[in-house]
C-alpha cells in the first residue's frame, strides 16, 4: 500500500474516555503526539496507524493494565464510526451488520481489512492484517485485540448483552487470559497467526430490535460520501456514490458518470481496472449488496426493489439475483426474513 496508512480517529476518542475511566488526565500522553483532542474529536477524523498503535502501546504501559483494551471497546459509541455507526446499530441483523462492516471496512482502518466467510455452523469473521507488508502501516496487537473486543461490544449493543463468540484468535501476547476468557465469554488463541471471531451462524440471522431501514438507507449514503471524501483520488468510491444516487433512475451509464466526474470515458475505465474492478462490476456489486438489504428489511415489494436496482422488470431482477446467489428473490426473502 502506497503511502501513510490511516484509522478513524473514533480509535483514539475511545482510548482517551477508558484513560479518564481509570482515572488518568490523557492529556499529558496526547501532549508528546501529534495529535490533539480537538482534533480527534471531529467526527471522521483520521490518525496514523503508527500513531495509533504507539498511543496505545504507551496507554498499556501507563496504566500497567493489560486488560485496557476491555475498557477502550467498553467505550464505542455509535459516532465512533462516524456514518457507518448508526448504520450497524439500525441493521436488520448481526449477520446484515457484519456485511455492512466488510463492505464499509476503510472506515476503520485503511490497513485492514474484514472479511466474513461461513460453513454450515459457523460464521468467521477475520481482520486481515496483511495488507500492509511494512511495520509502519500496520495495526498494532493492542489496537487489533481493542478491535476484535469492539466488535463484540456492538454485537452485544445490538442483540444481548449475553452475546458471545464461539472463539476468538488474536495475535495479541497471552496475558490475563481468564479475566479476558470471562469477558468475552468464550477461549481466546492468543498468539496466534490469525485474528478472527468464530460465531455461531444461527445467532446471527435473527432479526434485531433496533432495526431502522429508513435510518440504514441514509447511513449508507452517508458512508459512501465519507469514504469518496478521504481520498478525492479514489475513483471506486467516487462512482459508487454516483451509482448509488442515480440507479432508482436506471442505472448510468459509464459516459454519463465519467462526465459528471471530469473523465473521458476511457480514462475511467482504466482508473477503475487499476484499482482491480471495472464498472461492470461495481454495478453488479452495488445491485447485489442493495438487493440483499432491501430482501432482508421485508418492506419494499420485489417490483419496488427491482425499479430501485434500476431493473426494468421484476423477471430480469430474478434472473439477475439467482446468478449472484443461487437462489430467487423469493425463497432469499423466504429463508432470511423468517428468522
Amino acid at each position: 500500500m502506497d503511502g501513510q496508512g490511516d484509522v478513524i480517529g473514533g480509535w483514539l476518542v475511545a482510548l482517551y474516555k477508558a484513560l479518564l475511566w481509570k482515572g488518568i488526565e490523557p492529556f499529558e500522553l496526547l501532549s508528546k503526539s501529534d495529535v490533539c483532542i480537538d482534533e480527534i474529536t471531529n467526527v471522521g477524523s483520521r490518525v496514523p496507524v503508527n500513531l495509533c498503535n504507539k498511543l496505545f502501546e504507551q496507554s498499556v504501559t501507563l496504566t500497567d493494565d493489560p486488560l485496557l483494551p476491555i475498557k477502550v471497546s467498553q467505550c464505542i459509541v455509535a459516532t465512533t464510526f462516524h456514518a457507518l455507526g448508526y448504520a450497524l446499530q439500525a441493521s436488520s441483523s448481526l449477520q446484515d451488520a457484519f456485511t455492512r462492516l466488510v463492505h464499509y471496512d476503510r472506515v476503520l482502518s485503511s490497513t485492514c481489512r474484514i472479511n466474513l466467510t461461513e460453513d454450515e455452523q459457523y460464521c468467521y469473521l477475520g481482520l486481515n492484517l496483511n495488507v500492509s507488508a511494512d511495520n509502519i502501516n500496520r495495526i498494532g496487537s493492542q489496537l487489533e485485540l481493542t478491535m476484535l473486543l469492539s466488535i463484540i461490544k456492538i454485537c452485544r449493543d445490538l442483540s444481548n448483552p449475553g452475546f458471545a463468540p464461539v472463539k476468538i484468535y488474536t495475535t495479541a501476547d497471552a496475558r490475563c487470559v481468564e479475566q479476558f476468557e470471562a469477558h468475552t465469554g468464550c477461549t481466546i488463541e492468543f498468539n496466534s497467526s490469525k485474528s478472527m471471531l468464530v460465531m455461531d451462524r444461527k445467532l446471527l440471522s435473527k432479526r434485531l430490535p433496533n432495526f431502522a431501514p429508513d435510518l440504514i438507507s441514509l447511513s449508507d449514503k452517508a458512508a459512501d460520501d465519507y469514504l469518496a471524501s478521504l481520498d478525492c483520488n479514489n475513483v471506486v468510491s467516487q462512482v459508487r456514490s454516483e451509482v448509488v444516487s442515480l440507479m432508482a433512475t436506471g442505472v448510468p451509464n459509464i459516459d454519463f458518470v465519467a462526465e459528471k466526474l471530469n473523465f473521458s470515458q476511457r480514462s475511467l475505465q482504466r482508473k477503475l481496472n487499476d484499482s482491480g474492478t471495472s464498472y461492470k462490476d461495481l454495478v453488479e456489486n452495488i445491485r447485489q449488496t442493495t438487493a440483499e438489504q432491501h430482501l432482508n428489511q421485508n418492506r419494499l415489494s420485489l417490483g419496488e426493489i427491482s425499479y430501485l436496482l434500476g431493473f426494468s422488470n421484476v423477471a430480469n431482477f430474478s434472473r439477475a439475483f439467482k446468478r449472484w446467489k443461487g437462489v430467487t428473490p423469493g425463497a432469499y426473502r423466504g429463508e432470511h426474513y423468517h428468522s
